[in-house]
């Protein structure tokens, strides 16, 4: 099976991707699991449709690129855990075939093939997070399309040119998910390898860089939203608290595969000989990139596996060295074989009967199958982490990430916060209030104008507004 993909013949490329739907389409088919960052983001992206302004009316660290991408996937198709799911499966193909395109134009291995695109899709299908529309998966999109513009400098004759537009592919990588902006790291060692002028090459690319961010300050500037871009994104990620959203036993057992995999290329790689110069400089390459991605993963304050997906390119691309190693050919097909069953095995745990053989906790990023049924189809405002009760219900305020929230809700005893309380809740006056940490006592005593009117119900903790509200939503 593996000597069939050491081709680029196109019958290989479709039965690739015929592989890859053969796995991703029957989940699909089975039910989409409805997920708590997916709920988070068609949140953002409906807020944003209903004509609010991210970070000023809108509290998350959503990055603005992923936020634009949310708000049009919200214009076309609303809330849809479909359409997330097809443009994420769509968003990993071409990250897959972007990454080997480039290996086959660069000459990067003794032959052409789609090893990497192969070993890139089947492990993309691992985990039920590579298949979410995450800003990671976004931004690492750009991250692979700035590969070509790093590693044809000393091919092409120093076109610098090509280095503003890899710095500007970071850029917008970078504004879809911020830590990717670490991959600077990687450019510059990329233009250590393979430019001349290493400093005004470095200039380039980090003006490259810089232009789209320079060009969203602006946007900002003008209206007003900077100190709420700083505050609520740009600085918010890199507070290193970390938790992990899956137990970090069960994330061992998804990792099991990949750092096998990898370990293994590694293995092999060791064992070849000496190499074409320019081989020898893109593999340098690909371990500064793997290195750069452990860091993307523990610079997240939130630990899980759709971080892991950092990790496929170099996977994929040192997989190539196992997959046409001296072994026996029917060695390496088994070592596939037995890679391919161990992700149809995750990934098909609960239709295959296995769930209880192999346990994977997913249940700190899945929504309960049974969300709150008497509120519905309404304006809700949840004082706290638990946002199913906007599974059927809008968000009124911009009150959306309880922890970003802090900066009103955390200090009521400051005037400036309790007066912003006041101003948003003036412009929007939420139908429900889901008081998880008992705050409304003290809310009304501070705001009488604004909380007096929300009166408690039969359901614990839940206070429902009598009257009109003061905006339509």
């Amino acid at each position: 099976m593996i000597s069939y993909f050491r081709s680029i013949l196109p019958s290989r490329l479709i039965l690739l991707v015929l592989l890859y739907l053969a796995i991703r389409v029957p989940l699909i088919l089975l039910g989409i699991p409805a997920t708590v960052p997916e709920l988070n983001f068609m949140l953002v992206g409906e807020r944003m449709a209903d004509g609010f302004a991210m970070y000023r009316e809108i509290y998350d660290s959503t990055a603005p690129l992923s936020a634009l991408v949310y708000w049009t996937i919200d214009v076309v198709a609303g809330r849809s855990y479909l359409t997330y799911r097809l443009v994420a499966t769509a968003l990993l193909l071409a990250q897959a075939l972007a990454l080997n395109t480039t290996l086959i134009r660069n000459k990067v291995y003794q032959e052409k093939n789609y090893l990497p695109a192969l070993v890139y899709l089947t492990l993309g299908c691992l985990t039920l997070e590579f298949e979410m529309l995450t800003p990671l998966l976004i931004g690492y999109t750009f991250v692979i399309l700035s590969l070509p513009y790093f590693i044809t400098l000393s091919r092409e004759g120093l076109d610098n040119s090509r280095l503003f537009i890899g710095g500007f592919m970071l850029g917008l990588a970078a504004l879809s998910f911020l830590p990717l902006a670490l991959f600077l790291l990687m450019g510059l060692f990329a233009i250590i390898f393979f430019a001349s002028a290493t400093f005004r090459s470095s200039l380039l690319m980090l003006c490259g860089f810089a232009f789209p961010y320079a060009m969203l300050l602006s946007y900002y500037l003008f209206t007003g939203t900077v100190s709420n871009f700083l505050e609520l994104h740009l600085l918010r990620p890199w507070q290193f608290e970390v938790s992990f959203l899956i137990p970090p036993a069960d994330l061992a057992k998804l990792l099991v595969l990949p750092v096998l995999v990898l370990a293994l290329s590694l293995f092999s790689m060791l064992s070849l000989p000496q190499r074409l110069v320019f081989q020898v400089k893109f593999q340098q390459l690909m371990v500064v990139w793997l290195m750069v991605s452990l860091m993307v993963i523990i610079s997240r304050d939130e630990v899980s596996a759709a971080l892991f997906l950092v990790l496929l390119p170099p996977i994929a691309y040192f997989s190539e060295f196992l997959f046409t190693s001296r072994m026996k050919p029917w060695v390496i097909t088994l070592i596939y074989l037995v890679m391919l069953a161990g992700v149809v095995l995750l990934r098909y745990r609960q239709p295959l009967g296995v769930s209880a053989w192999v346990k994977i906790d997913e249940s700190g990023i899945l929504l309960p199958d049974s969300p709150p049924q008497s509120i519905k189809g309404t304006s809700v405002l949840v004082l706290g982490n638990d946002i199913r009760y906007y599974i059927h219900n809008k968000i009124a305020t911009p009150y959306l990430n309880w922890k970003l929230s802090q900066r009103h809700f955390g200090w009521l005893k400051d005037y400036e916060a309790v007066f912003a309380l006041y101003q948003n809740f003036q412009k929007e006056s939420p139908e429900y209030i889901i008081d998880q940490v008992g705050l409304m006592p003290e809310l009304k005593y501070k705001l009488p104008t604004v909380f007096d009117a929300y009166e408690a119900t039969d359901a614990p903790a839940v206070y429902k507004r009598q009257g009109k509200q003061n905006r339509s939503l």
